[in-house]
């Protein structure tokens, strides 16, 4: 903490002050930093200030930001970064500075997309089937099926990330030959696809069976 300037009301101004790194996205060579902090309650508060650099506790020019309380730091290159953030009052009086928080930037942004395997139809009927597969990472889930290679028809897709995926098809009709294939896309957003799979639905059951 640098010796704080100004008026002694700012000896305690960043006690609750608690700074945390909220997010950080990855762009082709750069990365961004998301920075959120609770705000003061001094009622002659003009605003805060972001400081970083490449060093702990040596930082560059601040960014002047106002009263906002979160503020993202943009077109970082690979490298550890280090982060804090004073409070400013209208007479010009700066506090110390905030806890420091740290990001390491390293690689390129993830464009690998999931790897799809065990694919599996299963619990087939006359009208349905229920299909499964795994992937290597989190990522959402849908099948594309129809009785062609052109599909036609395809699930909603289900949001939820699962390395785990399970997809009842209905509605299908009887002793009939299905091509579907699987689809997951992950959080970076890289989409697979499988290759494509066959199916067969079962007969319809007997109906209006007696007995003589």
């Amino acid at each position: 903490m640098r010796p704080l300037l100004g008026k002694d009301k700012f000896i305690g101004m960043l006690c609750m002050l608690a700074l945390t790194i909220i997010s950080c996205s990855t762009r082709v060579l750069a990365a961004d930093v998301t920075l959120s902090w609770s705000s003061n309650t001094e009622p002659d508060l003009a605003g805060y200030k972001v400081y970083y650099g490449a060093a702990s506790h040596t930082y560059g020019n601040p960014v002047v930001i106002g009263l906002q309380t979160s503020y993202t730091v943009i077109g970082l290159s690979n490298g550890t970064y280090y982060f804090s953030v004073t409070a400013y009052d209208t007479s010009g009086n700066e506090s110390g500075f905030s806890n420091e928080v740290s990001k390491a930037i390293s690689g390129s942004p993830d464009t690998t997309p999931p790897s799809i395997s065990n694919v599996l139809a299963d619990d087939i009927s006359n009208l349905s089937m229920t299909i499964s597969w795994t992937t290597n990472e989190n990522s959402d889930t849908q099948v594309e099926y129809g009785a062609t290679t052109a599909y036609g028809s395809s699930t909603p897709v289900v949001p939820t990330l699962v390395s785990s995926h399970i997809v009842q098809l209905s509605g299908l009709q009887s002793s009939t030959m299905y091509h579907f294939r699987v689809k997951s896309r992950d959080a970076a957003g890289n989409l697979a696809t499988s290759a494509d799979f066959t199916a067969n639905t079962l007969l319809p059951p007997p109906t209006n069976v007696t007995v003589k």
